[in-house]
């Protein structure tokens, strides 16, 4: 019998022993076993919902649903996205020109302060809509955003953005493109995976050589994955059984001590002592003029064998001991009594076992985020690193990781900042960030330790 089932994985105790089991994926519910397994075969089908055709976001269009629950299982899924979500925003969006070193022939951002944009877009609070979409970026690789165009338009004049915001990711799916269209054309947001009808509505793509041809519009953007056409998967996608195994170990590791008492002891019983109980329990029958079987000696030695392994069983009784007396049987020529001998289980190469495997899902899962072990706050190998190391991961991931999603995530407000503002040329906005210096480049009273 399976005593505890998680994700892919199952404790059997079979009466005499009991063992840890990887279950087949079509038996269980879990991101390998429903996306892993087609590859990407749903990236190139439609699925119809409510009578429409869309591009459906995983092999059950539950993509953004499969990943809340792996990073909710993962013990150190949001603290990584978390980390990685900070390091990316920086001080937050800031607006800049992009200028010439002439000395060092080198482009470098001279950053500005201008009252009249970030006044109109603090309207409705673009720091907040950014950082909404750098969420979906960082745990999806895309995010959905609607453009609320002006009245403007309606009466001749020219137009205008009134605002943009972001929409969550779970609730957007792209339509299949219509016959001679090349790219989806339409978003249907809902509540996915089972939207209802009544609450589900269509948006037309933002066109941005045409921004004001629809009042409201919704635009996908994303960084590219390779071979997918119109949809982004997560960078960790190729290490999500890895996530997992990560976060499945510790259920593992609780359901075996709860239930490895059941095969910790065996325990011998004198068969004096049995027979003892069955002569009193036909006494008792006799007094009470009831008749006697076999079958209530066999219930008294359920209820005797269970209070019996009470004493001896589980958490609570850790550390306790308990006392048995031996007595001369004359006719067996030799003592009997109670005797219990531990089985020896290997616990310790067990859990050993089970902590290489830990440590190595969670080097494989850093590694499927793009974040260096160093500035995910995960230990490794019971190792600690240094400062020195963190401040050249943090320089190789500022140099190396912030570029596109920058580009990526800041595109929405470029076009608002385009469109509403075209007499501001050359006006440009990203995320600025603090560039670290080591401690000893640092001025002594300035330095960490000196203002802890």
């Amino acid at each position: 019998m399976i005593v505890r089932h998680i994700g892919n994985f199952g404790i059997i105790d079979t009466g005499s022993a009991m063992y840890s089991v990887s279950l087949g994926t079509h038996q269980s519910w879990s991101p390998s076993s429903i996306m892993l397994s087609s590859s990407n075969a749903y990236f190139k089908r439609k699925m119809s919902v409510n009578g429409e055709f869309i591009v459906p976001f995983g092999a059950n269009n539950d993509l953004p649903g499969e990943v809340r629950k792996l990073l909710d299982d993962f013990y150190a899924g949001e603290g990584i996205m978390g980390k990685i979500q900070g390091l990316q925003w920086g001080e937050g969006p800031r607006l800049y020109y992009d200028e010439i070193d002439d000395a060092q022939n080198k482009y470098y951002r001279r950053w500005t302060v201008d009252h009249e944009v970030t006044d109109d877009m603090e309207r409705w609070n673009y720091r907040e809509m950014l950082h909404r979409c750098l969420v979906d970026l960082t745990h999806m690789n895309g995010f959905f955003v609607k453009y609320v165009r002006t009245r403007a338009p309606r009466i001749g004049i020219g137009g205008k953005l009134h605002h943009i915001e972001h929409v969550p990711f779970q609730k957007c799916r792209l339509v299949w493109p219509p016959d001679g269209e090349s790219d989806p054309q339409e978003v249907m947001v809902g509540d996915w995976p089972t939207p209802d009808p009544t609450k589900t509505f269509k948006y037309p793509v933002f066109d941005p050589r045409n921004p004001y041809k629809h009042p409201v519009s919704i635009a996908y953007y994303r960084i590219y994955s390779f071979g997918k056409e119109w949809i982004s998967t997560p960078r960790f996608f190729g290490a999500m059984e890895w996530l997992e195994l990560a976060g499945g170990l510790a259920e593992i590791l609780k359901a075996y001590n709860e239930n490895s008492a059941a095969i910790s002891y065996h325990i011998e019983s004198p068969q004096s002592y049995w027979d003892a109980a069955k002569q009193r329990i036909e006494q008792i029958c006799h007094q009470r003029g009831e008749q006697y079987s076999d079958k209530m000696l066999d219930e008294f030695k359920d209820v005797a064998m269970e209070r019996f392994a009470e004493t001896i069983t589980g958490k609570q009784n850790a550390g306790k001991y308990m006392h048995t007396s031996n007595y001369w049987n004359a006719e067996a020529n030799a003592f009997e009594g109670w005797k219990v001998t531990p089985i020896d289980k290997k616990i310790r190469d067990y859990v050993e076992a089970q902590i290489k495997i830990s440590n190595k899902a969670d080097a494989a899962a850093t590694s499927g985020f793009g974040l260096d072990p160093v500035l995910s706050n995960l230990i490794l190998e019971n190792k600690l690193s240094s400062g020195s190391e963190k401040l050249y991961s943090l320089k190789v991931y500022n140099a190396s990781e912030t570029s596109i999603p920058d580009m990526v995530l800041c595109q929405p407000l470029q076009q608002y900042i385009n469109l509403n503002f075209p007499d501001k040329p050359g006006l440009r906005i990203g995320l600025y960030r603090n560039q670290v210096e080591s401690e000893q480049n640092v001025s002594p009273q300035n330095r960490v330790m000196a203002n802890e």
